[in-house]
């Protein structure tokens, strides 16, 4: 029992001292209001990560403080009063077939998203979670191309740092002028969360 105990004390430690000294790094972090709406590009899982890494903080509640939509539209994104639209790039061939739609289909929705939000003055934060595979020398793929749409029109960039091994996004932010924030790893989204949303 008090071995258990021990355990479960040294599991809190950890992850509070990695709540706590979370690797953040660049420009720095923008705050807003909430509710906010978190999206993909490119029909990858990044979406549904962020969805539980920001849950995780337990502070910012699904469907209450934020929600989360796949495929919003129109409607969707006028009607209800988001603070910002958090884009996770990310794309997979089987995230596409799942969803019964090719990258040009998925190209063309985002860049309906991209009006809107214009329109709406609606501020964009791209985010990458996950390792592109052009970080693995990959060449050109469905990836780059949400990354070539959606991050010139954000206001602010986070990209987990093996995602920015070849300085793609160092590129896109000293071209557009747009802010980029670095996390170590995916984990470290749970307190820069908490800092956006000061929470």
């Amino acid at each position: 029992m008090r071995k258990k105990f021990l355990l479960a004390v040294l599991v809190l430690l950890v992850v509070l001292s990695a709540q706590a000294f979370a690797a953040i790094s660049g420009d720095p972090i923008k705050n807003y209001d909430l509710p906010m709406l978190i999206t993909n590009a490119g029909q990858g899982p990044g979406g549904k990560l962020a969805r539980l890494l920001v849950s995780q903080t337990k502070t910012i509640i699904l469907d209450t403080d934020y929600f989360y939509e796949s495929e919003p539209e129109r409607p969707e994104l006028v009607t209800r009063k988001y603070s910002c639209l958090m884009v996770i790039i990310g794309s997979t061939d089987k995230g596409l077939g799942a969803s019964g739609i090719t990258i040009e289909d998925e190209i063309q929705r985002l860049q309906r998203v991209v009006e809107v939000c214009k329109e709406i003055n609606l501020p964009i934060v791209a985010v990458l979670l996950e390792q592109d595979k052009r970080a693995s020398g990959i060449p050109t793929n469905a990836n780059e191309r949400c990354i070539d749409l959606i991050c010139p029109n954000a206001e602010w960039m986070i990209v987990v740092k093996r995602g920015n091994s070849d300085g793609r996004f160092d590129e896109i932010k000293a071209k557009y002028n747009i802010p980029l924030t670095i996390i170590d790893s995916q984990s470290d989204f749970i307190a820069l969360a908490k800092k956006i949303f000061n929470r």
